[in-house]
Order: structure tokens, then sequence, then C-alpha cells
């Protein structure tokens, strides 16, 4: 099937509120042969659908919440995701918490360290935050309403249509990184070819929408829910970023991109962030016992919660020196045990960890404190400090 480019993760709450059709983007959305599309996404996809384990057919007694449940965790694991990696860590967590009850009974730390190397761990933290508002508010049962899924921390329009769609056969539209690369070649949508008062973003939502409406009146039993999971397929697979399967494509006779010769130029690309080169210290601290020194990060971001060793962001040396002196820790050495490069945003990181030591000021806390080796696969460590683990231990 070739690459799976990720999702593009959707903005907050604030996104729900659309802007509602103007008489311009209606007038747009009726020129679209919208039928003729949808019929040709679900002949090409019913053959063609990419085996995933949460597309398996609902099994007899399974009520359709738990199914829906499983939809969603997919779905928030999609996100900036690709498939290939979300398949193994979704088999585990159905496995530990096949539904929303056993997931709101569970910890933050548990759910931390099940969703480990993801990434965006708010995504965790808001499916937790959730599975107890479902048992709260809706008693265990997963809501079928979009509106009350909207109320769900964490669900915005494209999740909540994407469960409506997908597991309730509801004709709710979906917009992800896919479905804007389709939509904006087909129509070849740019910011300067669309109604003048209406936003791209919005007009994206509205076409989605016509065409999962369209899909509806196909007979088809499940239409809605193949139709968006087609569009997310043909952007997956056909309309993909660079060099599209154009002469495969079941919908190149409706698209204007391809009749012009001028895929690559849609959708319009997106200044990127200058990179910024960051180089941070960490210390490897034990004890008599050889246990080692881990620090809780407690701080909003994206790894609050997580534990790593001894930290300074952006302090390389010798101002760590001085920087880990309040903690009481020190450095036995100006050589590093191991080093790592990675990237968070725009930021490329150049860890540096060195052996360290306690110093009479050092008082262990909470939040600062000593586990034995063999415990360190039990709790949530950042990616990358577990990757530094693997190295020195």
């Amino acid at each position: 099937m070739g690459a799976q480019p990720v999702r593009k993760k959707q903005t907050g709450k604030s996104a729900s509120k659309r802007q509602p059709v103007s008489s311009s983007a209606a007038e747009f959305t009726l020129q679209i042969p919208a039928v003729e599309i949808a019929r040709s996404l679900l002949e090409w996809f019913d053959p063609q659908a990419r085996p995933m384990p949460w597309r398996n057919p609902r099994p007899e007694g399974t009520p359709l919440s738990d199914y829906a449940y499983g939809i969603w965790i997919s779905e928030s694991m999609l996100q900036q995701t690709q498939v290939s990696t979300v398949i193994p860590y979704w088999k585990r967590w159905m496995e530990k918490w096949p539904r929303v009850a056993s997931l709101a009974a569970a910890s933050e730390e548990e759910v931390l360290l099940m969703w480990e190397g993801l990434g965006y761990y708010n995504r965790a933290r808001n499916l937790l935050k959730a599975a107890r508002k479902v048992m709260e508010v809706h008693g265990g049962v997963f809501p079928t309403r979009h509106e009350e899924l909207l109320e769900l921390p964490g669900i915005g329009p494209y999740t909540a249509g994407a469960i409506c769609s997908i597991a309730y056969n509801h004709p709710r539209a979906i917009v992800d990184g896919n479905v804007i690369r389709l939509l904006s070649r087909l129509f070849t949508l740019s910011c300067t070819q669309r109604p003048s008062e209406i936003k791209p973003q919005d007009l994206l939502w509205q076409i989605s929408e016509s065409l999962v409406r369209a899909a509806a009146r196909i007979e088809h039993p499940q239409s809605c829910s193949a139709f968006n999971q087609a569009m997310m397929d043909m952007g997956a697979t056909i309309c993909t970023p660079a060099n599209p399967l154009c002469l495969t494509c079941p919908l190149s006779a409706h698209c204007k991109a391809c009749r012009e010769q001028s895929q690559n130029q849609y959708p319009q690309a997106q200044a990127r962030p200058a990179l910024v080169l960051r180089e941070d210290t960490a210390l490897l601290v034990r004890d008599a016992g050889k246990n080692i020194l881990l620090q809780k990060r407690t701080a909003t971001g994206r790894n609050r919660g997580f534990w790593q060793l001894p930290l300074m962001e952006n302090t390389p040396l010798p101002k760590a020196q001085e920087a880990f002196h309040p903690l009481g820790l020190s450095f036995t050495s100006r050589e590093p045990l191991a080093r790592l490069r990675h990237h968070i945003t725009c930021y490329r990181i150049t860890l540096k960890v060195y052996p360290g030591k306690t110093e009479g000021g050092f008082s262990p806390d909470e939040n600062l404190r000593f586990f034995p080796e063999k415990e360190l696969g039990t709790i949530p460590v950042t990616s990358s400090h577990r990757k530094l683990l693997k190295k020195i231990l």
C-alpha cells in the first residue's frame, strides 16, 4: 500500500464552531457531482480497504457503544501517528481496557505508561478524562450524538465526525490531512480559488458534508462509514503527498488538478517554523544500592507526569553545573556517558547524559527519588530518556 501519511492533529474545541454555510459556499457545493464521486469511492473502497483491527466487523453480541469506544481509541491514536505504529498500541490498549468502564478505572500513570512512545501525551490524558465523564454523565454508555461527543475532553469535530460516521454510520463530515489533500486536488482549492467570504477550512468541511450526505443516499450497508474511510484511504494510498497514483485513481475523471497536471500545487504548503538547535544536559545518579535517580515532570506540557533523569533543558556545560547545584546534585565527570539527538516540533535537540552524584543539600521527595533498575519498566519514562537508559544500562 505504500507509505502511510500521518493524520494532521485537529485543533481544540473552538474548531467545532464552524461558520454557517454561506450562499456562495452553498452554490459551490451544489455544483459538485457528489453522488457520482461518492459512488466511485464506495466501489473502489470495498475491495481495496486497508486491513486494520478496528475495522473488523463488530462481534455478535458486542454492544454498539463498545464498538464505538474502540473506534474512538483508534482515531485518537491516529492523530499525527502512522497506522503501522498505532496497530500494536491499539491491540495492547483494547486487551487491557476493552470498554470505557475499564479505562475509567485506570490511573493516569497506567494510561501514560501504555501510551509511552506515541507522543502528544495530552491525547492519553484526555482519553482518561473523557472515559470518566462517560461514566459520570452517560452511565458508561458511549454517546451516539455528535453534540454529546463534542462535550467530551479531547474530542473535536474530526474525532466526533469519525466516531459518528464509522461506528454509527451517521452522515457526519470528517476533514483530516488526507481528506484535505484529496479535496484540495479534486476541486483545485486554494486561498485564491474559493468564495471570498469563507475560510478554506470551512469550505473543506462543507464539501465533505455534502459528499457524505450524498453517500447516505446510495444503497450500501454502511455507506457513510465506508465513504469516510474511503476518503482517508484514498489520501493515504492513492492521492499521496508526492507522486500521486492518478492513473489508478477512481476519481481522476472528476479531478481538476489531474486534468490540469497541477497535483503538486495542492494543497498549498504552509510555511514551516525555523529550526531551533538546543542542547539539554542530564545526570545519571545512583545511590549505594545502584538505584537510579529520576525526576518527575510536574510542569504543564507534553511530558507532564513522566519520569526522566534529572534534566536541565537548553543548558549545556558549564552552566548546567551551576543549575544542578540547588538540587544537591553535581557532576563526577565532564565526559558524557551517552548522547541522543531527537526533535520536538521545531526543536532539534542534542541530549547529553553525564555521571553525577548527590551532595549534602540533596533531599529526595515524591517527584525526585531513586528507583530500582527492575522497576523502570513499570513507570512512564519520557521516550528520549528511555532510549538513553537502554544505551547506558
